[in-house]
């Protein structure tokens, strides 16, 4: 997770957008680790993967709001961003997290990074 942190943290400085190829490779790799190690990941990891499934599906839906070659893609992107962001959102509920203190954690690793 470290390591996914470390590159969206390197993203959201970038003053241009990150090309097509790069989003994807990040995405793909993220998404790959959700669906291997999403029902390990502690609190403080599924906090993470909430941010970064968050940015993702952001991105994703903003770009996919264009008439480009991968707008479909971006959709695509998108949708899966925010169910993970939503799974997890859900998780973190259900280990006994209340809504306000999801939105707290989320906004201080925003301002951390």
């Amino acid at each position: 997770m470290e390591k996914f942190i470390a590159q969206m943290k390197d993203f959201l400085k970038m003053e241009s957008e990150l090309p097509y190829e790069e989003f994807t490779a990040y995405y793909q790799d993220f998404i790959n680790f959700l669906n291997t190690d999403f029902q390990s990941l502690d609190q403080e990891n599924l906090l993470n993967a909430k941010f970064i499934s968050s940015i993702l599906h952001m991105n994703a839906e903003e770009r996919g709001k264009g008439k480009g070659p991968n707008a479909k893609k971006f959709k695509k992107m998108a949708e899966k961003g925010k169910f993970w962001a939503d799974a997890i959102n859900y998780k973190l509920l259900k280990a006994g997290m209340t809504q306000e203190q999801i939105d707290k954690a989320y906004a201080d690793i925003n301002e951390a990074m």
